[in-house]
């Protein structure tokens, strides 16, 4: 029986990448029953408790110095020619080969992957955004563009398995990367775990905890300049200038560098009696604040998939959705462009319509239980992949 090992690098603070990646191993654990042994290391000690809660068990796997520097000369030709001469490998690998594992399971795009030499492994991808849209600080400033790119050119090509969410994302990667389709699967993603009720805090608390009153717009976001957090706000303004109409907007979200911008645009337009900035909320806060919402709002530019939209469905939440992002969206949301303020404040007014919100919540819930159909299909695949595997496993030592 082959032993599979889940690696999780990221920490809550990445927000619904770290959701993911919470999905990602509860479902190998449920696919390991009786199939294969299935372990959980975390280089993040504040992990641990939140895979506990989940009643996963994990180890905290300590990354020295070493293991930086073997994936930061992972691309040195010279490097190549003396790692292959000397038989070296890195500590991490070393570590996972001490615990008897077969094949690694990157839940999110790690670089570590680039450093292994003998063991195969499972990669996740979650967008390739840098191509799509380069022109964001967050995919082009200080090279970041030609950071992701090496990594993603080194990575995918030698992973026995690329995970990513969507089809389109598959048709790009190949496209671009020149890898058979085949060694890609497509896993949608599901609501965050602790959106779970059984984890939640009841919808009265959260109102009361952030002094809210229900029945606001809300924008579960990190602050990154491409999650368009401006085009609400712009939005705002049009609404109260030509419609008389003053409704209160909601962010949640970590700082990644374009909080200032947001809170200089509030002030300089008198926007902070409708604006709420509630910062990182604790996971288990996140149902209550969609629950009191009366739409969700999603003007992101990067896809093909996000988290927010599953998780409105799946509660039964009307969404505004960024309108180039209709391969997950279908028939499900309001679409709008993203770069047009005035089409976002329209499709804010229609959210409020009765038999706009019957219809899309009606739509919301038809298009989850779709999706979730669809990751059943993918985990029965994922289940064939690993079999076939295990079986080649046996050709060697």
């Amino acid at each position: 029986m082959i032993k599979i090992i889940a690696i999780l690098d990221n920490t809550i603070g990445v927000g619904g990448g770290f959701d993911q990646a919470l999905n990602a191993i509860n479902q190998m654990q449920k696919l390991s029953n009786n199939h294969f042994e299935f372990e959980v290391f975390t280089i993040q000690k504040n992990n641990l408790d939140f895979l506990s809660r989940l009643n996963i068990r994990s180890k905290l796997l300590k990354l020295s110095f070493l293991d930086k520097l073997f994936v930061a000369l992972s691309h040195n030709i010279l490097w190549y020619i003396l790692q292959k001469y000397f038989k070296l490998i890195s500590p991490l690998e070393k570590k996972l080969i001490e615990h008897e594992c077969d094949l690694v399971y990157f839940v999110t795009p790690s670089l570590y992957a680039i450093g292994l030499q003998k063991l195969n492994y499972i990669y996740t991808l979650w967008d390739l955004s840098h191509l799509e849209t380069p022109e964001f600080p967050e995919v082009k400033d200080f090279n970041t563009f030609f950071f992701r790119e090496r990594n993603y050119q080194y990575s995918l090509q030698s992973a026995l398995l690329i995970i990513t969410e969507s089809q389109k994302l598959i048709d790009i990667a190949v496209h671009r990367y020149g890898i058979n389709s085949s060694r890609f699967l497509s896993m949608p993603f599901s609501p965050a775990p602790f959106i779970n009720k059984s984890y939640s805090v009841s919808k009265k608390n959260i109102l009361k905890k952030y002094k809210l009153f229900n029945n606001y717009f809300f924008y579960p976001a990190q602050f990154w300049p491409h999650k368009n957090h401006i085009r609400i706000l712009q939005a705002l303004l049009i609404l109260r200038d030509s419609h008389n109409w003053l409704p209160n907007v909601v962010f949640s979200g970590k700082d990644y560098g374009n909080l200032d911008y947001i809170k200089k645009f509030i002030k300089e337009n008198n926007l902070a009696m409708q604006v709420k900035l509630l910062g990182f909320v604790p996971s288990e806060d996140m149902r209550g604040l969609y629950e009191n919402a009366a739409t969700i709002i999603m003007p992101t530019y990067f896809g093909p998939t996000n988290l927010p939209p599953l998780e409105a469905w799946s509660l039964g939440i009307p969404l505004i959705y960024s309108a180039h992002l209709t391969e997950q969206a279908g028939e499900a949301a309001l679409l709008f462009d993203p770069d047009d303020s005035k089409d976002l404040a329209k499709k804010m007014l229609f959210s409020f319509k009765q038999k706009i919100r019957e219809k899309f919540i009606f739509e919301g819930y038809q298009r989850f239980h779709e999706i979730e159909s669809q990751k059943k299909i993918a985990e029965d695949k994922l289940s064939i992949i690993i079999k076939k595997f295990s079986k080649r496993r046996q050709c060697w030592q």
